[in-house]
């Protein structure tokens, strides 16, 4: 048996990532439930669709980010450009729609900061834990993940453009 097993810890970062997260997943399913599903019926389908599923998105990837679970701490190194993608698609529609209000407002505040939060987790990291190697951590990981998560969040932002009215 090996007793070098991994042992992940939950600090400061983490739980800032859970709190940010949880914050703009309810408000995505505030959005979904009270503006969309149970609305006046103005919401296309399109967005309740996005609305649903970034709630799905932003709770799975931000658990699978802070849950203290060895076999989690090996992929992390996918999971942050996965959850920063997330926040940029995200915060460039709701740009790119123009329904800007209070609660839209103080959501894209919420994903700047997780984006920043998730770039400290990464630069936080210990390269040798993740199975991304010297791309894990320190800043030349944190970096890497950062530029990965926005292009891909671009890329999703471009994919759904069309569909967005």
């Amino acid at each position: 048996m090996n007793n070098t097993e991994i042992r992940p810890s939950i600090g400061p970062i983490q739980v800032g990532i859970a709190l940010l997260a949880l914050g703009t997943a309810g408000i995505h399913l505030y959005l979904f439930l009270i503006e969309g599903f149970l609305g006046n019926g103005e919401m296309l389908p399109i967005y309740q669709l996005l609305f649903v599923g970034n709630f799905l998105a932003y709770v799975t990837l931000a658990a699978a980010l802070v849950l203290p679970s060895s076999l989690l701490v090996r992929v992390r190194s996918f999971i942050r450009p996965l959850l920063i993608a997330i926040a940029v698609a995200s915060i460039a529609s709701y740009f790119y729609v123009g329904v800007l209000d209070a609660v839209g407002n103080i959501d894209k505040a919420i994903e700047v900061l997780l984006i920043v939060l998730v770039t400290a987790n990464a630069a936080t990291a210990a390269p040798g834990d993740e199975i991304a190697g010297r791309f894990a951590g320190g800043a030349l990981g944190a970096a890497v993940q950062l530029v990965i998560g926005i292009v891909v969040g671009m890329v999703m932002f471009l994919i759904l453009t069309p569909f967005m009215v």
